[in-house]
């Protein structure tokens, strides 16, 4: 009897050891898995608690102030994306292609300064009075950087989606462009007016412009002149690269050249409603094949062709080029070539051939321009 009772009490402490040691183990693991929880960023802390956690695509943008002023009886905004260091530029394309037009609101897009080479303060304060002096520009709080340049696009919609909703036209472009304003101003009167009378040299010289549009539904209109299908992936690094885990696909979607496409405000609002889902590791960082080609798929949208020509020349002669074609709407200046020249004289090629886009538009003839 004393054999067996010893024997229980045996197994009993065995039992009690085991169930000992098992609830050790039990608050070392979990101790431990609260530490590397405690350790992860807010990021992974987030998938550790729900799996399906998205970041998503967000432009940091003060919309509480409107630094750039339309009037809300405009029919188009040219919203041209430019540095915050090209204060040069933006005042010779105020007083050529970018100047006061009845019914067109010119604006410009920029980001941050930023970089050792800069005095940031100053040039922040001398960008603040250009801001008050012409109420043109928005400014987002990101880098200027190439990348960026993804967050510029979207800011623009965001900016007048915010502002002027019921603009019902607008036009991108950059400010190393050379653009036949007036013939981005008729696109968007056209639809509203539904009348071409005024514009003699565009019915004359480009009458397929005008029949296209005729035809093309207004409230869904996404058009350049230089839609981009079936070009390449890029891989391999690169500003131009595309990792395999956002686009594992030999060609891009269909995306438009970020030399200018013009789009109703209801494919905006399309736009910029996607960009505000779209997953922030899924971006590719290519301004206009983010924001006319990725993007606008998600959208379920595509930019397609419209009769206007763009061209770059290898020397600064667009006063040339504008003057010996009739539908050329947009030539990439010096700047945009990275060619030579001085900064004035590159500042010249604006102006004569604003002068020349003036000149004929006002003659029922073609100007011949020695070139």
């Amino acid at each position: 009897m004393w054999l067996i009772r010893r024997h229980r009490s045996s197994t009993l402490s065995i039992l009690l050891s085991l169930i000992l040691s098992v609830i050790l183990l039990y608050i070392t693991f979990y101790d431990k898995k609260f530490t590397e929880i405690l350790s992860l960023n807010r990021f992974e802390l987030a998938e550790q608690f729900d799996s399906s956690s998205v970041e998503y695509f967000r432009v940091q943008l003060d919309l509480t102030i409107d630094h750039a002023e339309c009037q809300v009886n405009d029919f188009l905004i040219i919203y041209i994306l430019s540095s915050a260091t090209n204060f040069g530029r933006r005042n010779v394309i105020r007083s050529t292609w970018g100047s006061k037009r009845n019914g067109t609101c010119f604006v410009f897009i920029i980001g941050e300064i930023a970089g050792a080479t800069y005095d940031i303060g100053s040039l922040q304060v001398k960008l603040n009075n250009e801001r008050r002096q012409y109420h043109d520009i928005v400014q987002v709080n990101h880098i200027e950087t190439y990348a960026n340049v993804v967050y510029k696009e979207v800011a623009a919609l965001q900016w007048s989606s915010q502002f002027y909703p019921n603009i019902p036209y607008l036009f991108k472009t950059d400010d190393d462009l050379i653009i036949d304003s007036i013939i981005v101003s008729f696109m968007a009167e056209f639809f509203v007016t539904n009348n071409s009378h005024n514009h003699v040299f565009i019915t004359k010289h480009n009458s397929l412009l005008v029949s296209h549009m005729a035809k093309s539904d207004p409230t869904t209109f996404f058009r350049s002149g230089w839609p981009m299908d079936y070009q390449p992936t890029g891989r391999g690094g690169g500003k131009f690269s595309i990792n395999e885990t956002i686009w594992p696909y030999e060609f891009l979607p269909p995306y438009c050249s970020g030399f200018g496409w013009f789009m109703s405000n209801k494919i905006r609002d399309k736009l910029l409603s996607t960009a505000k889902t779209y997953p922030l590791n899924k971006i590719v960082w290519i301004g206009d094949v983010f924001a006319s080609g990725f993007l606008a798929k998600a959208a379920h949208v595509k930019c397609t062709r419209i009769p206007i020509d763009y061209d770059q020349p290898r020397f600064a002669n667009c006063s040339c080029l504008f003057a010996n074609n009739p539908i050329l709407t947009v030539c990439g200046s010096t700047f945009h070539a990275g060619r030579g020249g001085t900064t004035e004289s590159k500042y010249d090629e604006y102006r004569k051939s604003w002068e020349v886009i003036q000149s004929r538009h006002n003659s029922t003839q073609m100007i011949t321009v020695d070139c």
